[in-house]
């Protein structure tokens, strides 16, 4: 597998003085090799490794580049590189791969939203209060569908490595078992409910996203701490 062999060549990247490693990282194994074209964002020509690598860093959905270095050609990629996104060879040679590199402090744009991770635990009431102070304000993430309820699994355990639990925006108002959207006021049109929830024991009127299951929902106490996704429109 060509991941187990990957190693970051900051050296390599300083020493010709192209590229801002806090931002981009080398990574030789999939050097000259292709990918299916679905995966490949755009081509252009660009005049530089650094030119090249800003165009990834704008674009929300690039998380990889190739760069031809006889020819300038700068494709930008929806993946990182893997054993199942490796066509083979390349057309041509001169292809150099780079990485983004996550930035988990930062917001991040998927689906026409923003979003931003605070692994801070808090309850759910702080937890909104914590994303409402935000600049532009912002508000606990509701998740309408199942490719959105993905994209957070991946963010919060696969990029982050902030694996657990983390706060939903729904609540209980009525003790029916129904959870209403707080920011949008509408019930939601997706739902990922764990097995036997919600089961509203208790004080259980606040949801949170599983995780350890594959992002399933469950219903706990307002009172619990969790870390949280804030979300916001465009």
């Amino acid at each position: 597998m060509k991941r187990t062999t990957y190693f970051v060549c900051l050296v390599n990247i300083l020493v010709q003085g192209d590229f801002n490693s806090n931002f981009m990282l080398r990574n030789p194994s999939y050097d000259n090799r292709g990918t299916n074209a679905v995966h490949v964002i755009s081509s252009s020509n660009s005049n530089s490794r650094l030119a090249c690598a800003s165009q990834c860093t704008a674009w929300g959905e690039c998380k990889s580049v190739m760069f031809n270095m006889n020819t300038n050609e700068c494709q930008l990629l929806s993946i990182h590189m893997g054993d199942q996104s490796d066509a083979g060879p390349h057309s041509s040679i001169g292809w150099l791969y780079y990485e983004k590199q996550f930035d988990c402090t930062i917001w991040h744009q998927r689906f026409g939203h923003w979003y931003l991770l605070d692994s801070n635990y808090r309850t759910f009431n702080d937890s909104r209060t914590f994303c409402a102070s935000l600049s532009p304000p912002a508000y606990v993430i509701e998740v309408q569908s199942e490719t959105e309820n993905d994209w957070l699994i991946e963010l919060t355990s696969t990029l982050c490595g902030v694996p657990y639990e983390y706060w939903l925006n729904g609540y209980d108002t009525d003790n029916s078992g129904t959870f209403t959207w707080i920011d949008s006021q509408t019930p939601s049109t997706y739902t990922n409910w764990y097995t036997g929830e919600p089961n509203g024991i208790g004080s259980e009127k606040c949801i949170a996203s599983s995780t350890g299951y594959e992002g399933a929902w469950v219903d706990i106490p307002c009172t619990f701490s969790r870390p949280v996704v804030c979300e916001r429109n465009f």
